[in-house]
């Protein structure tokens, strides 16, 4: 459940251990009046975004003549930002299997394979029979940097639109979210149409097809994810818990599919006969509410199988995105600093900045299988 901002400015000192520079920033509040100004503002915002005019003018008033007011209320805003990221709901979990990323340098996920090899019978006085060689695979990964300005203007805040300035607590995070959507699901599929990736769905990973979705066809994709072999040992190499993917299209389709508890099956005399449904239970179905059109995929859940088809990398110490404002209002000629509601010295503006880093990469297709649903 969200925190209402009172809750969240009394939480601010004492979520100020470790070495992020969201930490850092924390620590620097602990100061006398701090948290009595952090209580006010967040008081004042509660009372403004409920339709109080006063309120709204006393918190016009605050941050335009109190430096201390302008700084507490900057520490409840990108408090509220961060709990509204973590409270957004994400689809790329469904899929992706999160990574830690040391810097922007590559981190290959390397995956050293011995195979399923079997201890061999060793006669009495011979050695021992040698293990077949490992194969190493390495998918590489990467952080990047994203972001985006928003501005919020000084006529604005002459007109007292403070309602433009409360949506940078619901915005950003939103757009946080989204981009990790964006990054994480293209290597799925194209947002735009539905259609497959075929970078990483394509003949040459014997991925792709065209099956339409129905229960002979979904129980011969699964036969076949489930007995895919070793190309060294032949031994059968571990699926771990598979999962139908498909977006709000096909989702009806899926769950008469595989939630049904009988089905009819012909009996060979032109009649038939109802059997337990042989797929209930077997496959986890995951609607993808960001997928368009009817292709449907099936892939290991994330954590569930040594060989991860997506991955999705956080940066450590910079693992939820960062918040800011841009103060360069100069100062006055007649000596001083000026307030930072009175705007930027270039364009009077205000400007919030969000940053976000974090690194998506495709990693091993051998245990994954695409359709666009257009054949039989």
């Amino acid at each position: 459940m969200t925190n209402t901002l009172l809750e969240i400015a009394e939480s601010i000192s004492a979520e100020s251990s470790g070495t992020s520079p969201e930490a850092h920033r924390r620590r620097l509040t602990a100061r006398p009046g701090f948290m009595e100004a952090a209580m006010g503002v967040a008081r004042l915002m509660t009372h403004a975004r409920e339709g109080s005019k006063r309120a709204a003018f006393e918190l016009n008033e605050a941050l335009t003549t109190s430096d201390l007011a302008q700084f507490a209320s900057g520490a409840v805003i990108e408090r509220e930002m961060l709990q509204n990221y973590d409270a957004l709901p994400t689809q790329w979990p469904k899929f992706l299997t999160p990574t830690t990323l040391a810097n922007f340098k590559p981190k290959y996920m390397s995956q050293l394979e011995l195979g399923s090899q079997v201890f061999k019978d060793v006669p009495e006085r011979t050695g021992y029979p040698m293990a077949q060689g490992p194969e190493l695979e390495e998918y590489p990964i990467r952080g990047k940097k994203t972001g985006l300005l928003w501005g919020f203007s000084f006529e604005a805040q002459v007109n007292d639109d403070l309602e433009q300035l409360m949506l940078i607590p619901n915005q950003m995070p939103q757009m946080a979210v989204d981009t990790e959507d964006d990054r994480g699901l293209r290597l799925m599929i194209d947002l735009e149409t539905g259609a497959l990736n075929t970078s990483f769905f394509n003949a040459g990973n014997g991925n792709i097809g065209t099956l339409e979705l129905n229960a002979a066809n979904l129980e011969t994709v699964l036969t076949s994810l489930r007995t895919k072999r070793d190309p060294k040992t032949g031994a059968i190499i571990p699926a771990g818990r598979l999962q139908l993917v498909v977006g709000y299209a096909l989702e009806a389709q899926a769950e008469r599919i595989l939630n049904v508890d009988r089905v009819q099956v012909s009996d060979g005399n032109g009649g038939f006969t109802f059997e337990p449904n042989p797929l209930r239970g077997k496959v986890d179905l995951v609607v993808n509410e960001k997928q368009l059109g009817e292709s449907w995929i099936v892939m290991p859940k994330p954590g569930t199988a040594r060989r991860s088809p997506f991955w999705f990398g956080r940066v450590r110490g910079f693992e939820r995105p960062d918040f800011r404002y841009k103060a360069d209002q100069g100062r006055a000629v007649g000596g001083g600093d000026i307030v930072v509601t009175a705007g930027s010295f270039d364009d009077d503006t205000i400007w919030y900045r969000g940053r976000h880093i974090m690194g998506v990469a495709h990693g091993d297709p051998t245990l994954t299988y695409g359709s666009d649903n257009s054949g039989v």
